[in-house]
Order: C-alpha cells, then structure tokens, then sequence
C-alpha cells in the first residue's frame, strides 16, 4: 500500500509500518472488561503489595494471563493515570510469559506511581513476579 509523504518526497511504502507479528498485541480478550469480573477478582483474588502497586491474582478458566488496570485519583492527575496505564499494558504486552498462566491479574495503582518511571516499573515488576514464581 503506498501513501504520499508530506514532506514531498513521493509514494513511500508503508507495509513496513504495521505489525503483523502474532501475538505481539493487546486484544480485546487479553483484558478484563467486564464489571462482573472486575468484582469478582477483588473479592476472591490473593492480595500482593508492592510500593507502588497492590497487585490482585486470580485464576481464570481460559487458559491465558489476563490484564486488569485500577487507578484511582489517589495515583495522579489524569495525565499521570494514563501514563501509568500505558506504561502498564506494554509492561503486560512485553512480559506476559512472567505471569502465570490462567490468570487475572488487576494492578490498583497507590500514591506516589505517578512518580515511577518506565524502569522503575519494570525493576518493581519484575522483582514481583520473580518472587512469585
């Protein structure tokens, strides 16, 4: 597919742009959506903390880790929230094999993760399902 550059430079392709890799996003299913499940995870799920984040696991019966994201007004201004949200999801995205199979896992975000930065977050994380495992 080609598309005109701005920069007048002509047609480029742009094939090479998009990601065709299997496996390599984050669908719809790989996230909990629903109020129901949401509930239920905070009710039956195992409680962790970290410094930055309570974590909360809970197996699931589709065979696959599944992401669930809580920040609350605690954890930053709308700016910071969705930076922590981001920076959770490609956290996920990347490391999913980390996490055990079959899971829910729902990350609240506390106070003061608005402070991390992207390596911060990995080291905690990292550290976290480390000593799960």
């Amino acid at each position: 597919m080609d598309a005109s550059s701005s920069s007048g430079e002509g047609l480029k392709d742009v094939s090479a742009c998009r990601s065709d890799g299997e496996g390599l996003g984050l669908t719809r299913s790989d996230r909990i959506r629903r109020g129901s499940d949401y509930r239920r995870i905070m009710q039956e799920g195992k409680n962790y903390r970290t410094s930055y984040f309570t974590i909360r696991i809970l197996r699931n019966s589709l065979g696959r880790a599944r992401l669930g994201i809580v920040t609350g007004r605690k954890a930053g201004n709308a700016c910071a929230r969705n930076r922590i949200k981001r920076m959770l999801r490609e956290y996920f995205r990347l490391n999913r094999g980390k996490m055990p199979p079959g899971t829910d896992v729902v990350f609240i975000a506390l106070r003061g993760a608005a402070s991390l930065d992207t390596f911060g977050l990995v080291r905690e994380l990292d550290q976290f399902f480390r000593s799960r495992s």
